[in-house]
């Protein structure tokens, strides 16, 4: 028989989590679950890409933070659709997703998806080990999405261990097809005015201070004495974005950056890049790793989160420590000036996320961990 799932996400912002539910929602198998999705902040660029012919989607939108409305809402969804389990992505969702529960006659068991590893702020940190950690003491299954990320909530709240799952984050690799992304990106390169023979690097990130835009600046401006030919492609914004320009153009960069803003696709800035960097201070599972990996492009990412779990370092890139500018720098003259280290680790990049990090993977062991939940 069909189970009923209620998927609880905060908005549908073009972002990783938010990615990842909308490709959980339109391909679980609706032979064993009816897919419903509640959101409740105002964004819903996404949208469009929800296949309403699988997901039921209800918006029950918030008049302000302390507002227990949503909650209300997705009680009377829980008990009118007869949901089965309610399936929460990140702690916000959760909180919402613990109440409706609560609010509901059903009183279905929870899932949670988490998605953070080391909290930016205190804020965060206080509101998990007041707040969040006991609405997590009362779902069946929590859902992480790399084993570094697991082992270190484990290690603070070992409760946690009995009911923990890793589903890795998945792409849909079919979309990142290598040949087709260099075609794009030699455009790419025309249309910014790149010569022929520069050596690209690709950055694909927001301009938030754990992304390290100014870290990448200050190895840049190492590396490019030895490789003068190094040019660095920012994919991205946010509000760190005019103190970077400012930064680059102190530092005499401006003739070897780019800065392209956001993109609806950043497959053709990958295409057009040697290798990639993810200096990252704080990081879990990044998706912009592993399309950059499906393209046969190798990463330079520092020790952060599940980097290592799929940047094998010296297989499929470089790991450096969060950081160290001198360690970025030695690793972008070491792939700049090996084109052929480059592509094998390119080649088995692509070969670790076919094998392991597909969407299709992910879905399977998201519906396994759901189905566990009702047992």
């Amino acid at each position: 028989m069909t189970s009923q799932l209620m998927m609880v996400l905060p908005s549908l912002l073009r972002a990783g989590a938010e990615n990842q539910v909308v490709d959980l929602a339109n391909r679980i198998d609706p032979a064993r679950f009816g897919v419903h999705l509640f959101t409740f902040e105002p964004q819903l660029d996404q949208l469009a890409r929800l296949d309403a012919r699988r997901v039921r989607h209800v918006h029950g939108l918030r008049a302000g933070r302390f507002d227990l409305g949503p909650a209300r809402r997705l009680a009377r969804e829980i008990d009118a659709a007869g949901i089965d389990v309610v399936h929460c992505t990140l702690q916000i969702a959760l909180l919402v997703g613990w109440l409706g529960v609560r609010l509901s006659r059903r009183r279905p068991p929870l899932v949670v998806a988490v998605h953070t590893t080391i909290n930016r702020h205190a804020k965060a940190e206080w509101l998990d080990r007041l707040l969040y950690q006991w609405l997590m003491r009362r779902c069946a299954r929590i859902v992480f999405v790399c084993d570094a990320q697991r082992a270190h909530w484990e290690a603070k709240y070992p409760f946690m261990a009995a009911r923990a799952v890793t589903v890795h984050n998945g792409i849909d690799v079919g979309r990142f097809d290598p040949a087709a992304a260099r075609s794009a990106g030699a455009e790419l390169r025309r249309a910014q005015g790149i010569a022929g023979d520069a050596l690209v690097v690709a950055h694909v990130a927001a301009f938030r201070p754990e992304k390290a835009h100014g870290l990448v600046l200050a190895a840049l401006a190492v590396a490019v004495r030895t490789l003068p030919r190094l040019v660095v492609l920012f994919a991205g914004d946010g509000p760190l974005r005019a103190g970077i320009t400012e930064q680059a153009r102190q530092l005499g960069l401006a003739a070897h950056v780019r800065f392209l803003g956001n993109l609806p696709d950043v497959r053709p800035v990958l295409g057009a890049a040697d290798f990639s960097v993810l200096p990252s201070v704080a990081e879990t599972f990044s998706l912009a790793m592993l399309e950059s990996l499906a393209l046969e492009v190798p990463m330079i990412a520092s020790d952060r989160g599940g980097a290592r779990e799929a940047v094998l370092d010296g297989e499929t890139g470089l790991i450096v420590p969060p950081g160290d500018s001198g360690a970025l720098a030695a690793a972008m003259l070491a792939l700049g000036a090996d084109g052929a280290l480059r592509r094998r680790m390119g080649e088995r990049g692509r070969a670790l996320v076919l094998a392991r990090y597909s969407v299709d993977t992910m879905v399977a062991k998201t519906e396994a961990a759901i189905a566990a939940s009702l047992a």
